[in-house]
């Protein structure tokens, strides 16, 4: 009988400590928490806020996150500035949504966001953002790093871009704005940031901001099409608080600059032709020479039915005791003649 007690105890406790389950890797806890965002960034431009991050890829634990939802929240400070872990605290207790603080209109994607802004209800006000995401099988991640940005009536957009091909450089101009968005005149420092589309989108062309409404591109290519735009900023924060847009410019610059004339031209009559030789030309586009013969009374006759690219050419068809006009012209990649060096000499 005790030998049967013991057996059906072992069974029960068997029972109990495998569970009718199947067995399998443990269930994460529900739910899962999206990894944090943690590069924010916020510019103005003109009347609008824009939000950039980079989105999270995964949960904390690794699993793979798809992001189905992403929130801005945001909050004014009455006074002064917090500090770091005093902020995070303040925002995580009193933050609102951006519809509830009447600070604008919010148009939001997966990877940035939008504020049409109510300037004439924010303009100088600190205000601190922080956003969150969360995932479609879990819950909210913590917020993100939280940036604060007091709104101003940034400058109008700069008018009149206008462009002037030379040889070497374009020549970009605009005229400067007297006025912000408030149409009162401007008291703070103006600078510029010059745009440039080459096919790819736009992109910064001025390394540092232009304290003067122009600037050269050396940087082109002739038959290149280009989209030029530039914006006004204050020089207190030129990578934060722009203007809007001005006009597009779009440019396609024609080469229509011929090269220099061949210098230093010289020929000397032998037994066998008349040997000519010419410095080279420095332009980078230059695809090479023409040269042309005349006599008195004659017509030209082009020696060189394709371009010499080296600087001489032997003339091995003249006749013994003829004065002979060799004229020698440079020729660029767009087709472009220069005008003729010409040299007389007697065979």
């Amino acid at each position: 009988m005790k030998a049967r007690l013991l057996i059906l105890a072992v069974l029960w406790l068997m029972l109990i400590t495998t569970g009718c389950g199947r067995k399998g890797a443990l269930q994460d806890p529900v739910p899962r928490i999206p990894q944090t965002v943690n590069d924010l960034r916020i510019v103005q431009q003109g009347s609008q806020l824009l939000f950039r991050w980079t989105p999270p890829v995964s949960y904390l634990n690794g699993r793979p996150l798809q992001v189905a939802a992403v929130e801005i929240m945001a909050l004014e400070l009455k006074s002064g500035e917090s500090s770091k872990n005093r902020l995070e605290v303040i925002f995580r207790q009193t933050s609102k949504s951006i519809t509830e603080l009447n600070l604008g209109q919010l148009e939001i994607s997966r990877e940035k966001a939008t504020l049409n802004l109510n300037l004439a209800r924010v303009a100088d006000k600190n205000l601190v953002f922080g956003l969150r995401v969360k995932g479609e099988k879990g819950g909210w991640s913590e917020f993100s790093n939280l940036v604060q940005f007091r709104p101003e009536f940034v400058p109008l957009p700069p008018s009149e871009l206008q462009a002037q091909v030379q040889e070497d450089r374009i020549l970009l101009s605009w005229k400067a704005p007297e006025t912000g968005l408030d149409g009162k005149i401007l008291t703070k420092k103006v600078v510029y940031n010059l745009y440039r589309d080459s096919g790819q989108g736009f992109e910064l062309l001025t390394g540092n901001p232009l304290s003067q409404p122009f600037f050269e591109d050396r940087n082109f290519l002739f038959g290149q099409k280009y989209r030029y735009s530039v914006r006004a900023a204050l020089a207190e924060a030129p990578g934060l608080k722009e203007s809007a847009d001005s006009e597009v410019l779009e440019l396609l610059p024609v080469d229509k600059f011929p090269p220099s004339p061949p210098a230093e031209v010289t020929a000397v009559a032998g037994s066998e032709g008349v040997a000519i030789s010419w410095l080279p030309n420095q332009e980078k586009d230059l695809a090479g020479y023409l040269v042309i013969r005349s006599e008195s009374g004659s017509e030209e006759i082009l020696l060189t039915r394709e371009l010499v690219t080296a600087p001489v050419f032997n003339d091995l068809s003249v006749e013994k005791n003829r004065l002979y006009v060799y004229s020698i012209k440079a020729v660029d990649k767009a087709g472009n003649e220069s005008p003729p060096t010409r040299i007389k000499v007697r065979t």
